[in-house]
């Protein structure tokens, strides 16, 4: 496991915490879990998918990168299977935002269901 990306246990922790949970999610059923299971709550939504593009593959100048991956400071990140989020954090620790990825993703969530 990458030391970015941290385990069910420990991303419900970060969501008791009051800690952000942004979604690449498939389906509505997909962000339901991820609240129902890490108890996210309001806290868990859809990531803007143009956004995290944007983030990720640099299509912007530094300054307007660092407006839009400020929000996700301290942030779980949750994608179908944990390869894109893991992807998003690491753009996101080359920006100086520390943001946590969870390990096996909704998949990974949905045998805790």
């Amino acid at each position: 496991m990458d030391e970015q990306e941290v385990d069910a246990q420990k991303g419900k922790d970060l969501a008791g915490q009051g800690r952000n949970v942004y979604v690449f999610m498939n389906s509505l059923q997909d962000l339901e879990l991820a609240r129902q299971v890490l108890g996210a709550g309001n806290n868990a939504q859809d990531i803007d998918m143009g956004e995290a593009r944007m983030i990720m593959f640099r299509h912007a100048q530094r300054k307007e990168l660092m407006e839009h991956a400020a929000k996700f400071e301290g942030s779980l990140i949750v994608c179908p299977h944990g390869r894109t989020s893991l992807e998003f954090v690491h753009a996101l620790s080359e920006l100086g935002i520390k943001a946590y990825s969870l390990h096996g993703g909704i998949e990974g969530l949905k045998s805790r269901a």
